[in-house]
């Protein structure tokens, strides 16, 4: 399962919460924050409010509000550490916990020059920071979410710490005179997310908008969607055509090999009847766009033709991979091809079992249904 965060307008700690609040079963979530001694008594309010985007409708969006019992004092960040430690979660939440204020305390440590054992916290050290951060991973690990992209990250009026956690990462400045990300919402997202931009393509199974309590002329939200990943991948591809009725044909089989040491995709050869009643060969090179100039001059300098055509098409393709089959004859590779995570095609790399027929003196399609079963075996037992 994917999740992505759209933060291009910034993010907070409450935003990343609310935003994953409308995605999760909230009673199961405070359930699991029962599991963790905070120091201070809090109760949890998810209000739904309105978010005008500057035109004439709005944005429902959820307000994560902690709300805490006492006022409390600065926590050491070793404080908060010994928290989620001695908490009783799973190790897996407890270790992505720690990691987001392991992140926000190394940049803090170093713009004020503070060493961690010693290092105090103030908003971010409170409760209801932890809650808010504890909510997130929880919420995260409720939905199964494997990776975790974003978009550039929205900042104004920027912290010394947040300046130090956005280092490396896509980030867009604005000229807003308040802050629209904190350091706790930036360190859930440094610490969670794989990469900035585009998402992997995904088949989106739901979303939710945060916002903080700050009102503004554009939608201060955060947007979190999640799906299943969709293995179809489109890409560019480009087509390079000829049609030759006076090259010999003899040289076919080196313009073919050359055509893909060049790094042809695919060549492909039709024949048919033109003028005068003369054989004509159609040729067909399937490419990348980049390589249309390097394989045209291979098949002007190659064959008789005096013209070829180029286009560009999208093909739509199933994520790949090889994988290796061990069989009698010897150990194979495998291509599969998967649609939504799910394997539909599967054939042995036909090299392989070209070269094992040679050495082994058996015919090649034996070889062939020999990887193929063994391919399908080790699938039924969850191996490949």
């Amino acid at each position: 399962m994917i999740g992505y965060f759209d933060v291009r307008n910034g993010c907070a700690g409450d935003m990343i919460a609310g935003s994953l609040a409308s995605c999760v079963d909230i009673g199961e979530i405070k359930k699991q924050l029962k599991l963790i001694d905070f120091p201070t008594k809090y109760d949890i309010e998810i209000k739904q409010v309105i978010r005008h985007t500057g035109k004439f409708h709005g944005i429902k969006a959820n307000q994560f509000i902690v709300k805490l019992e006492e006022k409390e004092n600065d926590r050491k960040y070793r404080e908060i550490v010994s928290i989620f430690k001695n908490s009783r979660l799973n190790e897996p939440a407890k270790e992505k916990i720690l990691k987001v204020f392991e992140t926000l305390a190394k940049a803090e440590s170093k713009v004020h020059n503070e060493c961690l054992d010693k290092l105090h916290f103030h908003a971010v050290g409170q409760t209801d920071a932890l809650v808010e951060v504890a909510f997130s991973i929880l919420a995260l690990e409720q939905l199964g979410i494997n990776e975790v992209f974003a978009s550039p990250v929205g900042v104004s009026n920027i912290a010394p710490a947040t300046m130090e956690m956005i280092s490396g990462i896509p980030a867009v400045f604005r000229d807003i005179p308040f802050e629209i990300t904190t350091p706790t919402g930036i360190a859930i997202i440094v610490s969670l997310v794989k990469s900035y931009g585009d998402s992997p393509p995904v088949i989106t199974t739901g979303y939710g908008y945060g916002t903080g309590t700050i009102q503004t002329e554009f939608p201060n939200t955060v947007l979190f969607a999640y799906g299943e990943p969709s293995y179809q991948k489109y890409e560019k591809v480009g087509i390079i055509e000829t049609s030759v009725d006076d090259t010999n044909p003899v040289i076919f089989e080196y313009l073919i090999e050359t055509l893909y040491q060049a790094g042809a995709l695919e060549v492909c050869f039709f024949n048919a009847i033109t003028k005068k009643s003369r054989p004509l060969f159609c040729i067909r090179v399937l490419c990348k766009p980049e390589q249309k100039e390097i394989l045209s001059k291979i098949i002007f300098q190659q064959t008789t033709t005096l013209g070829i055509r180029y286009r560009e098409e999208e093909r739509l393709i199933l994520e790949r991979k090889i994988e290796k089959v061990k069989t009698k004859y010897g150990e194979i590779s495998i291509k599969i091809g998967y649609l939504s995570g799910k394997p539909v095609n599967i054939m042995p790399e036909y090299e392989d079992c070209k070269k094992i027929a040679a050495e082994k003196n058996v015919p090649v399609k034996k070889i062939i249904n020999e990887a193929l079963r063994r391919a399908i075996e080790e699938m039924d037992e969850n191996r490949l």
